[in-house]
């Protein structure tokens, strides 16, 4: 029966609309491609991502090429099947974000780029530097001991979740009632686990937190991987990065992990704060990150419309590497391999990372605005309000509702950049004393 005989009755609510909206766009992206060339392209992702890891290894892009030059051209048929109005990238960007065009996400970047760069060479040139803190290795058992206290405090619900160690951080949601997040560490460098698990810990708080109410519907999940990432985002940066945080976990911090005795509040604060532009994308700080992605929508976006061949992209990565971020891949391992998307025929995902950083500072803002300044409610311990607000705005809707649709309902305006430049611009002025030198210069 076509879901046709459903849209818009006049008995439906809102879930079943939903419902109903959520089948029909599934089904245009499936239909839409002729069963012949989907299943030529799952054979061709399989080879190739075992090719990308080969080629990987020997750190030579020449080996990839010719799989990626049929992923391309196999989306780029793809776009033309499932149709866009603009911009054949259009619609690679709403396969995996509803309503997501190249005209959105170049207004967003437009306003971020030039920020970013010049922000990051400002700090750059800054002379103020502290040097990391230094730990022997911790062992895993400390480490998880340290994840569940502070996971705890936040407002993660282990009479309906757990954490297990595994390969690669992810979550595996079943239902609000069980919600399983993987954390992977390194003995010598605990941050990489704490920031880990407090990203998958609040993707963990949001599965928790949907509605009861629409289990057994296709809505009891996150509304989108943006909407979701954003989430992740706020609890690893917004919240994990902040000072009131740091505070306010300091003294449990030095009960589990005594090693930390010597190291300052301030020391701590510094250090999960500190810029370093990196190569390689997963190893960025928070102010660098964006201009990876930035890096890699530029060149899908090309790509996709022909502007670009696949052979050229090593010294096109290279090349925006030194312009936005100062430093040049000296090989194609830490280059333009370095992802495993493309691969796996994720084109047109990346955006979804940018338009994330700028949701989770937008939605920072709207809680400030509601309970007051991040840095008190951090410091006082005060997640349970935190948690209520997105939940009551976010959380309980699952997919009732759609990214741009709980923003702005949640907002009260769309997706503005201006309140992660914002963010990013106080937070690192204060971690690098800028503001202190303009004075000291006036």
């Amino acid at each position: 029966m076509s879901s046709n005989f459903f849209d818009g009755h006049k008995e439906n609510d809102v879930v079943t609309e939903s419902m109903v909206k959520r089948i029909k766009r599934n089904s245009v992206y499936v239909s839409k491609i002729p069963e012949e060339e989907y299943q030529a392209y799952i054979e061709l992702i399989a080879v190739a991502e075992q090719v990308w890891e080969e080629a990987k290894d020997a750190s030579d892009f020449k080996i990839f090429q010719p799989y990626l030059e049929s992923i391309v051209e196999t989306f780029i048929r793809f776009a033309e099947y499932w149709g866009y109005e603009e911009d054949p990238y259009d619609a690679l960007l709403g396969y995996h974000e509803e309503n997501l065009t190249v005209r959105k996400v170049d207004a967003l970047t437009a306003e971020m780029k030039n920020f970013l760069i010049g922000f990051n060479r400002e700090i750059q040139k800054s002379d103020f530097r502290r040097k990391p803190v230094k730990l022997p290795p911790i062992e895993g058992s400390r480490q998880q001991a340290l994840w569940k206290s502070m996971l705890s405090e936040l407002g993660f619900r282990f009479s309906a979740g757990r954490v297990d160690i595994g390969a690669h951080p992810t979550i595996l949601a079943n239902s609000p009632a069980d919600v399983r997040i993987v954390n992977s560490y390194h003995e010598e460098d605990i941050k990489a686990g704490i920031f880990n698990v407090l990203h998958e810990g609040g993707r963990g708080i949001y599965q928790q937190s949907i509605s009861k109410e629409l289990l057994g519907t296709f809505l009891a999940e996150a509304s989108s991987f943006a909407l979701e990432e954003a989430v992740g985002r706020l609890y690893e940066n917004v919240i994990g990065r902040n000072k009131g945080f740091w505070s306010y976990f300091h003294p449990k911090l030095k009960r589990l992990i005594p090693e930390l005795e010597m190291a300052s509040l301030q020391d701590i604060y510094e250090d999960v704060n500190r810029l370093q532009p990196s190569l390689i994308r997963l190893d960025a700080d928070e102010l660098t990150y964006t201009l990876h992605i930035i890096i890699r929508y530029e060149l899908e976006k090309d790509l996709i419309n022909g502007r670009i061949k696949v052979c050229d992209l090593p010294a096109l990565w290279n090349e925006k590497y030194e312009k936005y971020l100062g430093i040049k891949p000296t090989n194609d391992r830490e280059g333009v391999l370095q992802d495993i998307h493309w691969a796996a025929g994720y084109i047109g995902y990346f955006p979804l990372y940018f338009v994330s950083n700028i949701a989770a500072t937008q939605l920072t803002a709207s809680i400030e605005r509601e309970y007051g300044s991040f840095d008190v409610l951090l410091a006082g311990g005060h997640f349970d309000q935190i948690n209520h607000w997105l939940a009551e705005h976010i959380f309980q809707y699952g997919a009732v509702y759609s990214f741009d649709q709980l923003m702005e309902a949640a907002t009260k305006e769309p997706l503005n950049p201006q309140y992660y430049i914002d963010y990013l611009r106080k937070k690192y002025s204060e971690v690098y004393k800028l503001n202190l030198k303009e004075k000291a210069n006036e």
